[in-house]
């Protein structure tokens, strides 16, 4: 498809996610949780085999809110740091227990032994990481992530995400609570033989509107599935 069907967009991703908090590999007495399967059921994201040593999705908590001016800018110089891998930032905010906490997502990172550096090269930037709670945590989350996307458009609302492999996206007729989404994605798993990806909810921005969309994600991705998850999907909005 030519390069005019790519298209970059910003929005939000929310999901539930199992996270655990850390506590090697970090800056003594700061506050980061892994998410060491964010693709339950699926193993090697990264590789075509399954590895141990390669941390997937971290949350820096920070001690509150910063803006996207701000965490793009200090990204934008703390990469630089790390030519050779293809890491990256992104704003957001985990509930855990009711708690909301400000992050920022690591993804994409080489070794666990970059955390710390991060962290430092964060601090350098201004950001005011928070405290390690006097508990540890493991426990689902609720998991929103502010982004950008580059699409590739390969049918009408259905878009393969360029710097994520086998991910896609399927527009949807309008926003859905979490509520309404989760018991509709229980609805075609348990309905469905091909029932075996991972799905989270969000939009983007477009033209001055909003795009309402499900990320699936498959390792196996292809358009004919995509287009049969979507409407799946669209059978059950109401």
């Amino acid at each position: 498809m030519n390069s005019e069907h790519i298209i970059e967009r910003y929005g939000n991703l929310m999901k539930l996610e199992s996270l655990i908090s850390m506590d090697e590999k970090i800056l003594p007495n700061t506050f980061v949780l892994e998410a060491p399967e964010p693709f339950p059921g699926f193993f090697g994201y990264y590789n075509e085999v399954p590895v141990d040593a390669k941390p997937l999705y971290v949350y820096f908590v920070l001690k509150h809110l910063y803006t996207l001016e701000e965490v793009t800018r200090a990204w934008l110089k703390i990469r630089t740091h790390f030519p050779a891998v293809n890491m990256h930032a992104a704003a957001g905010t985990v509930n855990i227990y009711n708690d909301l906490y400000h992050v920022l997502r690591i993804r994409h990172l080489d070794t666990y032994d970059q955390i710390a550096q991060l962290q430092e090269l964060f601090i350098k930037e201004g950001f005011e990481l928070a405290k390690k709670p006097s508990h540890k945590i493991e426990a689902q989350a609720i998991i929103r992530i502010k982004k950008f996307f580059i699409l590739k458009e390969i049918d009408h609302g259905i878009y393969l995400d360029m710097t994520e492999k086998d991910h896609g996206y399927i527009v949807i007729p309008k926003l859905l609570s979490w509520k309404e989404f989760d018991d509709i994605t229980h609805q075609v798993k348990n309905n469905w033989e091909k029932s075996n990806f991972d799905a989270a909810i969000g939009h983007f921005h477009n033209n001055f509107e909003i795009t309402d969309m499900i990320r699936i994600y498959n390792p196996t991705l292809s358009l004919n599935y995509l287009q049969e998850i979507k409407a799946k999907y669209l059978a059950r909005i109401k």
